[in-house]
């Protein structure tokens, strides 16, 4: 579902968090402004379902208006999304 928002953790540790809490505690090494991708299936998902959403609209046209509301309300919850630079 594309307003699912994984939870993930450290090996070896009891918690989960969600994903942008744990996209923030990891850094690059060297603390440069180097941006980390991160790749799941929940992820790869999210990226077919925003793919598959393009189709429809294209090919409903006009049709897609009683489901513009719902629509944009995922996708612009998915504008801060973090993970990964093709979801945003």
């Amino acid at each position: 579902m594309a307003t699912l928002n994984p939870q993930m953790g450290v090996s070896g540790q009891d918690e989960l968090h969600s994903l942008s809490d744990v996209l923030n505690e990891i850094k690059p090494a060297d603390f440069s402004d180097k941006k980390t991708n991160i790749l799941t299936d929940e992820i790869e998902e999210k990226e077919v379902a925003i793919q598959m959403l393009s189709v429809f609209i294209d090919e409903l046209g006009a049709g897609f208006y009683d489901y513009i509301a719902p629509a944009s309300e995922v996708m612009i919850r998915l504008l801060t999304f973090t993970a990964n630079d093709s979801i945003r």
